[in-house]
């Protein structure tokens, strides 16, 4: 793994070659800066000093529009979901009435996955989707969304998003809410962003989670919304009845008993129920799936003024697999929404972060920003713009089983793709940074 530092020097003045400035007209060559980081460390430039004395807290003034304390509201809300779920699960189960229906519910929340087979969506859909809603707190930011190309409806995507920053404002505000105008921006394409498996196994956490269209990070459930492996079966058509689990001697007795209008079954056995001729269903187009790259880790590097990516393979393996192009996602403004204290990486405190993280998935950054009646301590976080840039698509060759070199390939293409994004729009949106992106790998 190595850290990869772009620099870049001409006159602000010459023209933009491929998003980087050159020098005399010719393509400046990127200097790459490599070292050794292991994979739970913190980057020593990101330990937090020794912290300033406070000189006081700054109150918020008593008269304020409506509409800035209803942005500040929402994103309140939006903090305090998983808790108010935990508080509704602890009501019901305190309640013995509710007990008939709180039992059966877990039953199913135990044994049931999140859907996999297609966009998720329940009941809940049409309300808390609501885009006047969601509008305040992309506003609140504010948030904006932008493309660098169109990308065809005809296809299948991977949108990597990075940073992970702390709670991922970004993603959310821009592709879950779609506040932002994804629908016009990128037309025809269904886009359901992924989070931990984990997350759907919480009581009413896991009804908003498909109420607002999000999905399991696992392979399968990403191979599955994008339409699955061409030229495998998947487990679901394998596996969909009780009657196809049966042994091969009754479905044979049963085809010769219902004659010809029962579907007839093929040399291996299998049930033909939804394909005639032995032709395979045509393959889903026009579907997309946004990872959060970094993961739990990627959080313990989110510092204002700096962008630190920890970059992963098994996306690509997974867009290799199913055909799927890649694209990434880079949200500038991210890191830049709460203040972290970082720990040295030999402090108890460290470990004790890494350890949360390797038993539970999720880490516990600490962190801190603004409160809802002052500008200095709480955890709402500050009013940063984010602005969020789809960046261009990367081609992959299908293969069931990717050999490593060409997954090596297309992490080179997608790095240099960020770097591009990077260069192209750090003036713009990140005037005040402190030091250039860097890619852990």
């Amino acid at each position: 793994m190595a850290d990869i530092v772009v620099e870049t020097k001409g006159d602000p003045e010459k023209p933009l070659v491929n998003g980087v400035k050159n020098v005399n007209g010719t393509k400046p060559t990127p200097k790459r800066v490599h070292s050794i980081v292991q994979r739970d460390d913190i980057p020593s430039d990101l330990v937090t000093a020794a912290p300033k004395q406070r000189q006081g807290i700054r109150w918020a003034p008593l008269v304020i529009p409506i509409r800035r304390r209803i942005e500040t509201l929402v994103v309140v809300l939006f903090q305090l979901a998983g808790l108010i779920a935990l508080a509704m699960f602890w009501f019901t189960a305190a309640n013995p009435l509710t007990w008939p229906l709180l039992v059966p519910y877990l039953i199913y929340l135990t044994l049931t996955p999140p859907p996999s087979d297609g966009p998720p969506s329940n009941f809940l859909s049409p309300f808390i989707r609501n885009k006047r809603f969601w509008s305040y707190f992309t506003s609140y930011f504010p948030m904006r969304l932008h493309r660098s190309v169109e990308l065809s409806p005809e296809e299948n995507y991977i949108f990597g998003f990075h940073p992970h920053g702390i709670i991922s404002h970004g993603a959310w505000g821009n592709l879950v809410t779609k506040a932002t105008g994804w629908d016009e921006l990128f037309p025809g394409i269904s886009n359901t962003v992924l989070t931990l498996e984990t997350n759907f196994r919480l009581p009413f956490y896991r009804e908003y989670l498909i109420g607002m269209g999000l999905g399991s990070v696992s392979r399968k459930s990403c191979e599955g919304l994008l339409g699955g492996v061409p030229g495998e079966e998947s487990e679901e058509a394998v596996h969909k009845t009780i009657w196809d689990r049966a042994p091969k001697v009754f479905r044979k007795r049963k085809v010769m008993v219902s004659g010809a209008s029962t579907p007839t079954v093929g040399g291996n056995g299998a049930s033909q129920l939804h394909m005639s001729n032995g032709e395979k269903p045509a393959m889903k187009k026009g579907q997309g799936i946004t990872i959060v790259i970094g993961g739990a880790q990627e959080s313990l590097f989110a510092k204002p003024g700096t962008l630190t990516l920890k970059m992963r393979k098994g996306f690509l393996r997974v867009a290799v697999r199913t055909g799927a192009s890649v694209v990434p996602v880079l949200s500038f403004g991210e890191n830049d929404l709460f203040d972290q204290h970082i720990p040295e990486k030999t402090s108890w405190v460290h470990k004790f972060q890494i350890l949360i993280k390797k038993v539970f998935g999720f880490t516990i950054p600490l962190f801190h920003a603004r409160g809802i009646f002052n500008y200095d301590v709480g955890l709402v976080p500050y009013r940063t713009p984010v602005n969020t840039v789809v960046g261009r698509p990367i081609k992959t060759i299908q293969s069931p089983d990717p050999r490593d070199d060409y997954i090596d390939e297309l992490q080179d293409l997608y790095c240099q793709e960020l770097e591009r994004m990077w260069e192209q729009h750090k003036e713009d949106f990140a005037p005040n940074r402190k030091a250039e992106m860097r890619i852990i790998r």
